[in-house]
């Protein structure tokens, strides 16, 4: 028999064939070639058209955002493919992944309703998403639904960092095209970075792998709110690099999230290399920031996490009664004062003190104004 006849089905697997009607654009970088691993729009073609999309969109008043994503310990497993697999060797190992994380990639990339987008690759183990956008954090989902499902499939994860940026991020000197591929270089670089910081804290043992970095790139203005995400909820934790800025009052970290409303700001948990605090986090122009923090030039990976609200204190029956009796609005005293109100009494030397404090409460609550 012929050997050249025998078809290797595990080297055809590694390497597929791909439809090209099928790459994952829509309106940008129209007429690219596939990557042939992934099936992926190539790199090359992809930096040649991308400024000219991207500059027109954000041009036109829309937001763009762009997410890169690389494949955690692929290295490590190659390695181990070599020792545990005869039938696929390290190399062949590092294929199979890249080509299951393009079709994976594909098939997402269809599903999305975006009127314009690409998803190419970048480097050996990296890919990029760029779209416009509505909101920021419907993109954020989406990379989420990404990274799950490519978590699910991979024998690997994936970790993405992710930028949102509009109109306002445009550099104020654009004549000419070459600003254009600048520009996109400098998001690429800002994004890239971001991606590192936080992988250098996963192989320090710092922090998990197949995370999504929030990346807040320098707007030359105010800070463009449509781009920022909300600060985390619930159960979220939410990976970011902050951005050293100068307030009146002194240093401060910038966060790519929306800032929190009223003047007293809002407390949130903070993990910097591996220490974890509570700090709380102001609104600056509508943007999130931590005061009196500083970091290098380059910014500084953070983890937020929500601090959950304590559970309301018993009001006793006392207080309940004589603020009853007044007609009080309680509920509209704010949660401190309340919880300062019920410190002082519970903790009354004398019936006498303690009367003289719940009178004082009841005064405040029934003062309250009207919401």
């Amino acid at each position: 028999m012929d050997p050249t006849s025998i078809t290797d089905s595990t080297d055809m697997s590694s390497v597929p064939l791909f439809d090209p009607s099928r790459l994952p654009l829509r309106q940008w970088c129209t007429g690219s070639r596939e990557d042939v691993i992934t099936g992926l729009v190539g790199f090359p073609d992809f930096h040649a058209a991308l400024p000219r999309s991207l500059a027109a969109t954000l041009e036109s008043g829309e937001l763009v955002a762009l997410a890169i994503g690389d494949v955690d310990g692929l290295k490590e497993h190659v390695e181990s493919a070599n020792d545990s697999d005869p039938n696929c060797y390290g190399h062949l190992a590092g294929n199979r992944v890249m080509a299951q994380l393009g079709e994976i990639s594909r098939t997402w990339f269809h599903e999305q309703t975006w009127t314009a987008g690409v998803t190419a690759t970048f480097g050996g183990d990296e890919i990029i998403v760029a779209a416009a956008i509505t909101d920021a954090a419907d993109f954020h989902r989406a990379i989420t639904h990404l990274r799950n499902r490519l978590g699910e499939q991979l024998p690997v994860p994936v970790s993405f960092a992710m930028t949102v940026i509009g109109p306002g991020h445009l550099p104020d000197q654009r004549t000419g095209s070459r600003w254009k591929h600048s520009f996109v270089d400098a998001l690429l670089a800002s994004t890239d970075r971001c991606l590192f910081a936080h992988k250098r804290l996963r192989r320090a043992g710092h922090g998990p792998g197949g995370i999504i970095a929030v990346n807040d790139f320098p707007a030359p203005g105010p800070p463009v709110t449509g781009a920022l995400l909300p600060l985390p909820t619930g159960t979220e934790t939410l990976h970011v690099q902050a951005r050293q800025t100068l307030l009146p009052s002194g240093p401060a970290l910038l966060l790519p999230c929306r800032g929190p409303e009223g003047l007293r700001g809002q407390r949130i948990r903070v993990t910097s290399q591996n220490v974890r605090r509570a700090r709380v986090v102001v609104s600056v122009d509508g943007q999130a920031a931590i005061p009196g923090q500083g970091c290098a030039d380059d910014g500084i990976a953070l983890q937020l996490e929500p601090i959950r609200a304590g559970r309301p204190h018993r009001v006793p029956d006392d207080l309940s009664h004589a603020l009853a009796t007044a007609g009080a609005r309680w509920q509209e005293l704010p949660d401190h004062e309340r919880a300062q109100m019920l410190h002082l009494i519970t903790e009354s030397a004398t019936p006498a003190i303690r009367s003289q404090r719940i009178a004082a409460a009841v005064s405040a609550a029934t003062h309250r104004s009207p919401a």
